[in-house]
């Protein structure tokens, strides 16, 4: 144990160096929080009589002890923390005094403290003043009924999530841990939109798989849990589906504000330097879901005239130019349509210096807006939908999939077929977002900022993404550069 001693008066020296028949000492520990034993505090000794005081460093297990002292009356107490009751002890001559110090009890402020977990039915009944970030033991998303065993399901508790909720809004913001804490916008119906995370290069490493929905590889954290504002941290490690093997590290903020809007900021670390399957340049998807037993012809907009379903509006914010895509679903499939597009070309969204994603539900219409302002560059960022193979897409069209966020029937890819439709929730997704003409190591310096939301119609999304990303770039980047932007939401629901 390493002692370290201060003498403050000629008096405290006089008296320490008095004859050894005099000199006794004081002993104890020192107790942090729950009785666990603090490591290496500062233990000060003050002689009330002389005003001597002695400091020393105590052990690994809080243990100290400061010898050669004079009889007298003496305080003990802790020097390099506050919060510890100090102690009181009268020393006699030659004797050995035990004084352990223990932390008082403290009254933590609410705007700090961590929220004990409710249930779902709890959640309903708390609700909030503005926005609050909640955890739940109980969310299950979709009306699924099944049970969750584990493997093949999340590890832990299955049901843990943590919610946003809003005052104004009936939407909500949901962190799953059985979908790999990947969040959504969960509309009443139980409809929703997710807008995925970093992917790694060529889908080497993800989070949609067996060794991605543990909870060491996907986490969540809330640091502030409102009602001004509330801020949730998910981390995640991009792992490899054949063995788990970690890639890249994400770390993504998202700051929800009482206005019904959150700012996201997108980052990663590569855990392979120079490898490019430690690199990740998809950040975005837009995925929608659907509940147990419906599709996406159920949850999307539909022009009765037509009988088309609504599946993409992409609006440029700083003209009037839009690119829309719809689905006519073909009678006697699952899920199979036929696409069609009006509006721009493609080309000329995708040089836009800002872009907002939509996709129109019959509740409101979640949307994802990004620019040059945010960090997504035009000249790197390259937008997609994947209806049309010529945009860069896939060509998924509405091509359906229920191995997420609850099923995992496999580990990265289940389509929809008649039987898991009424067992298992689904998703598909009518477009995406990559920065393959970014270098890796680009990549993974950089902080990705968007703004996401849930609309009651897609021309008012264009006026927002304007005034945010006319704000510029150090505006954005604020945590509260949203936050005194104009509610966008209302019973209008998802008009085009």
């Amino acid at each position: 144990m390493h002692l370290t001693r201060r003498l403050f008066s000629g008096a405290a020296v006089s008296a320490i160096c008095a004859g050894a028949q005099q000199q006794g000492a004081i002993t104890g520990n020192v107790y942090g929080g729950s009785g666990i034993e603090l490591p290496n505090p500062r233990v000060r000794v003050t002689n009330n009589d002389t005003n001597a005081v002695t400091e020393v460093t105590a052990g690994y297990r809080g243990e100290f002890a400061v010898k050669g002292l004079p009889p007298g009356h003496y305080t003990v107490s802790v020097a390099s923390f506050d919060s510890f009751n100090e102690s009181r002890v009268e020393l006699r001559e030659g004797e050995t005094a035990r004084v352990d110090l223990r932390i008082r009890d403290l009254h933590i402020s609410p705007d700090i403290a961590k929220r004990r977990p409710v249930t779902m039915s709890e959640l309903d009944r708390i609700g909030t003043t503005g926005v609050s970030a909640v955890e739940v033991t109980d969310y299950v998303y979709g009306g699924y009924q099944g049970d969750f065993p584990s493997p093949p399901h999340a590890d832990g508790n299955p049901k843990r999530a943590v919610i946003v909720i809003w005052k104004d809004f009936p939407y909500r913001f949901v962190f799953s841990h059985e979908g790999s804490y990947c969040p959504w916008f969960e509309l009443p119906s139980g409809a929703a939109l997710c807008y995925q995370f970093f992917e790694g290069n060529a889908g080497w490493a993800e989070l949609f798989n067996d060794w991605g929905r543990k909870e060491r590889n996907s986490f969540v954290d809330v640091l502030e849990s409102g009602p001004g504002r509330a801020w949730v941290r998910w981390t995640y490690f991009g792992v490899n589906m054949k063995n788990g093997e970690p890639a890249f590290r994400g770390s993504e903020d998202f700051w929800a504000y009482p206005n019904g809007l959150v700012l996201r900021r997108q980052s990663y670390d590569t855990l392979k330097p120079g490898d490019a399957r430690g690199y990740a340049r998809e950040p975005v998807e837009m995925i929608g879901m659907c509940p147990v037993g419906k599709r996406w012809m159920d949850v999307l907009s539909a022009d009765e005239a037509t009988g088309e379903n609504h599946a993409l509006a992409v609006l440029d914010p700083f003209s009037a130019k839009r690119y829309d895509v719809f689905w006519k679903h073909k009678p006697g499939t699952v899920w199979d349509a036929v696409p069609r597009r009006t509006g721009a070309s493609w080309q000329e969204l995708d040089d836009a210096a800002g872009v907002a994603l939509v996709v129109p539900m019959k509740e409101g219409a979640p949307f994802c807006i990004f620019g040059d302002a945010s960090g997504f560059r035009h000249d790197f960022t390259r937008i997609k939908e994947h209806s049309h193979k010529d945009t860069g897409g896939i060509g998924w069209i509405s091509q359906s999939w229920d191995h997420w966020p609850i099923g995992w029937l496999n580990s990265q890819a289940h389509a929809v077929d008649a039987e898991s439709l009424a067992r298992y929730p689904n998703h598909f997704s009518p477009a995406g977002m990559d920065f393959f003409a970014l270098p890796n190591e680009e990549s993974a310096r950089g902080n990705f900022y968007s703004l996401i939301g849930v609309s009651g119609g897609t021309e008012r999304i264009r006026t927002l993404a304007r005034a945010w990303l006319a704000s510029g770039p150090a505006r954005i980047q604020t945590p509260d550069s949203a936050g005194g932007l104009p509610v966008v939401y209302d019973s209008g629901k998802g008009k085009p």
